[in-house]
């Protein structure tokens, strides 16, 4: 591949996050976005991206990419970033109500085993070290990536994948032990 191609993809990197900021209207996806398919191009087969270089395809090509990534359920894209976080943003959003709030609301309360995960899982987060929980929480509930968390922190982003991690493992160790205990507690009601 040459020079030209590596050169004319750089310089279509302002116009590509613009159409990415364009179909979402979120520039840390869009950036995202942008990266994995410039990464991608640069990795496919170069005889091929020299093609839709030779014959003037290279931002129409791009923006397809693009198009395809956001909007699809089925890219790469949607399950690295997309399928997580909209999975996240449904478990977590109960998450901020204390076991207070049913125990003080049981005509609210429903008995399923969503609210009951949601519920140990707050319970998991009190026994963290306030860094791991607040960064955790914070991660999720704000819909940051590593990077944009890492820029917004001044906190390396592999210190934040390990914390990540860390506390994902304590949680998935946990949750079903705890969700029992609560079960078991609700059952003496």
């Amino acid at each position: 591949m040459s020079k030209k191609v590596d050169i004319a993809l750089g310089e279509l990197l302002p116009k590509l996050k613009e159409v990415a900021y364009n179909i979402n209207n979120d520039a840390n996806k869009a950036d995202d976005a942008v990266s994995m398919v410039v990464e991608s191009m640069l990795n496919m087969n170069r005889d091929t991206l020299q093609d839709i270089y030779d014959k003037g395809g290279l931002l129409w090509y791009a923006i397809r990419c693009i198009t395809l990534n956001l909007g699809s359920k089925t890219s790469r894209y949607y399950y690295k970033y997309n399928k997580y976080y909209e999975r996240v943003d449904t478990n977590v959003s109960n998450s901020t109500y204390s076991v207070h709030y049913y125990e003080n609301n049981p005509d609210i309360y429903e008995d399923n085993d969503k609210e009951i995960n949601l519920e140990a899982i707050d319970n998991l987060l009190q026994d963290l070290y306030w860094y791991d929980r607040e960064l955790f929480i914070t991660y999720y509930k704000g819909g940051y990536t590593l990077d944009s968390l890492s820029d917004k922190t001044g906190i390396s982003r592999m210190s934040i994948f390990n914390t990540i991690k860390k506390v994902k493992n304590f949680l998935k160790e946990r949750v079903n032990e705890e969700a029992d205990k609560i079960r078991e507690s609700k059952e003496l009601y």
